[in-house]
């Protein structure tokens, strides 16, 4: 199969799968160096070859679960077989970053269908979620094995109810609640608010009044509506997507070094310290190679992503003997080791990011009264919102005091204090974990 491939509506090359385990991009004479298609593949004449497997960058907007399984009972039959590159086929029109690939002598289909936001954020059954990914999962080109889609709105104000504000908007990233994930769309709200409220760069999101959708805003869109470059560390390390689970925080931090300019790595170094500590103090065990990424709008110009997928994944993790700490890990290793952080793991990660001794307190107290602010938020939210979600804003409370006694004892007591405060509904006895089936363990 043979796929030209664009950047930001430019021609640059040719995709072909030429065996059945070897892929081949070629650019096309006279590409513009800055049109390359990943910081990793500069323009050449040679081409650059895979095996294996598509090239990691064209992997970095495969849909994983519901979606690639609903994209593959639809378009499976158009083909002899459905791999990879066939779904890189059907939604390479619409993919995070400034890629598009479509099939051969075709050109790249026009965005997304609109949305109004009061559509959005109104779908509350089951069924019309299903249809509403059903009738646009070509347009799904974001990755991740949890319910979400790629939707575009026209540029314009909402008049809509009467309490509702107008906002102008533009393209967003729906993500929903699963069976095996409940409350995932309120888990990742305050896990945004957390990231917000600690100080990392977050972009726009908005909660359903029913709380079974999130919608973020794209931040690989800048404010002239042009795409911006965007990938994973998964696809900076070399790796496929399914090695997400494979690496260390060591080399996330070489290779921010490696790709940002000195000033930038030494702000970008800055940043990802804090968001991985939070990450480990929220109890993100999931905070894989696929969560952190950069972006750029030419090559020698790239800097860390916001923050995207701050999820507390341990809710969904067994408890620990004691009934607080969940029964989970690190996604990455850390100093070889996966295991949440001490009080040498944090100066040695504040070494690797050459953070001096008085910006890492800076750093710790300025995460910590974030924990503190988002925690007295989530009570509030659900004595005014939503009672059924208090198991859910339990546990996060009581997986957050665990992670946040490292650093501050008071503090953590304060938080747990404050889980205790919230009574769990009838809905049933508060447990909302699941197995954990990971490729790590």
């Amino acid at each position: 199969m043979k796929l030209d491939v664009f950047v930001l509506d430019r021609l640059v090359g040719v995709l072909e799968q030429t065996e059945i385990n070897k892929y081949v991009f070629t650019y096309l004479p006279g590409t513009n160096p800055e049109d390359c298609v990943s910081l990793l593949m500069p323009v050449r004449t040679e081409s650059w070859v895979s095996f294996g497997g598509l090239h990691p960058v064209f992997q970095v907007s495969l849909p994983e679960g519901v979606l690639r399984s609903i994209l593959q009972a639809k378009y499976a039959k158009f083909f002899d077989r459905f791999g990879d590159i066939e779904l890189l086929s059907t939604i390479g029109s619409h993919l995070i970053g400034r890629l598009k690939v479509v099939p051969h002598g075709q050109r790249p289909k026009p965005d997304s269908p609109s949305d109004g936001l009061e559509n959005l954020l109104a779908i509350d059954s089951e069924g019309l979620l299903e249809h509403f990914f059903d009738v646009r999962a070509q347009y799904s080109g974001v990755s991740g094995a949890f319910p979400k889609a790629l939707s575009k709105s026209p540029v314009g104000g909402l008049t809509e109810q009467a309490d509702r504000p107008a906002l102008v908007f533009d393209r967003w990233i729906v993500k929903t609640n699963s069976d095996l994930t409940p409350d995932l769309a309120l888990n990742e709200y305050f896990g945004m608010k957390l990231a917000q409220n600690v100080g990392l760069e977050t972009p726009e999101y908005l909660l359903s009044d029913d709380a079974q959708r999130l919608l973020i805003k794209r931040f690989d869109i800048d404010e002239q509506g042009l795409h911006i470059g965007f990938e994973d560390m998964c696809a900076l390390f070399g790796y496929p997507a399914s090695e997400k689970f494979t690496g260390s925080v060591e080399r996330i931090i070489k290779t921010i070094n490696e790709m940002c300019m000195p000033r930038e790595a030494a702000h970008a170094r800055d940043a990802f310290y804090l968001q991985y500590l939070t990450c480990m103090t929220m109890r993100n065990g999931d905070a894989h190679l696929k969560n952190f990424g950069l972006i750029y709008d030419r090559p020698g110009n790239a800097r860390l992503s916001p923050v995207y997928d701050m999820v507390t994944m341990c809710a969904y993790a067994p408890r620990t003997p004691d009934g607080y700490d969940a029964l989970d890990m690190p996604a990455l290793t850390l100093g070889g080791v996966r295991r949440w952080p001490t009080d040498k793991t944090v100066k040695t990660l504040a070494n690797r990011c050459l953070i001096s001794v008085a910006r890492q307190k800076q750093l710790i107290q300025q995460m910590i009264d974030g924990f503190i602010v988002t925690s007295k938020e989530i009570p509030q939210y659900i004595d005014d919102k939503r009672s059924e979600s208090s198991a859910i804003g339990k546990r996060l409370l009581e997986l957050w005091s665990c992670g946040i006694r490292l650093y501050d004892v008071p503090a953590a007591d304060h938080i747990l204090e404050l889980s205790n405060g919230i009574v769990i509904g009838e809905q049933g006895d508060g447990e909302v974990y699941i197995k954990p089936d990971r490729a790590r363990y």
